[in-house]
């Protein structure tokens, strides 16, 4: 993680279980190493938030994306993460920094990708919450959210993993012109 990146902002990446509460599934582990990668590439943080950790986080997670992915290299991505600090696991949103957006193709509260990037560039935190699943993001957190964002601008709901890769590279790319 020595890449120099150009923006001053932290961007943090909020996947929001929307599957079981209760129970890890292959699912969860899919998502998590499908999106360390592309946040470790782009040099941003990656919250979880309401998964269903019973312990420890770090180490359940390592073992679960090692034993039943072969994504992500093994948990290579999630470990790198986790030693530079930008892997995180609330179940309470309030205890995560920065100006709250929801990703949704729907927007009710709609800003758009430009304005964000450049808040990002002047040092703005910013958390983007992707909901997994087909459901998306629940109501509650979007009323939490102070804008909402249609990653492609024009009502195109994606696929969750999709999504995640759309929104990181598109704003990626944006703050890193």
């Amino acid at each position: 993680m020595n890449r120099q990146k150009d923006h001053k902002g932290k961007v943090t990446i909020c996947l929001v279980n929307t599957y079981d509460k209760l129970k890890w599934h292959d699912i969860h582990s899919r998502n998590v190493a499908r999106a360390a990668p592309l946040c470790y590439y782009a040099e941003f943080d990656l919250c979880l938030f309401n998964f269903p950790f019973k312990e420890d986080f770090k180490d359940f997670l390592l073992n679960e994306v090692k034993e039943n992915t072969t994504i992500g290299e093994g948990g290579r991505y999630i470990e790198e993460l986790i030693k530079h600090g930008k892997l995180t696991a609330f179940e309470d949103p309030n205890k995560i920094k920065g100006v709250f957006i929801s990703t949704t193709s729907k927007p009710e509260k709609s800003c758009d990708l430009n304005t964000i990037s450049n808040n990002i560039r002047k040092g703005e935190d910013t958390v983007l919450f992707i909901g997994l699943g087909r459901r998306g993001l629940p109501r509650e957190i979007r009323k939490m959210t102070s804008y909402e964002l249609d990653i492609t601008g024009e009502g195109i709901s994606l696929e969750t993993c999709t999504a995640i890769g759309f929104i990181i590279g598109r704003i990626y790319e944006k703050i890193n012109l």
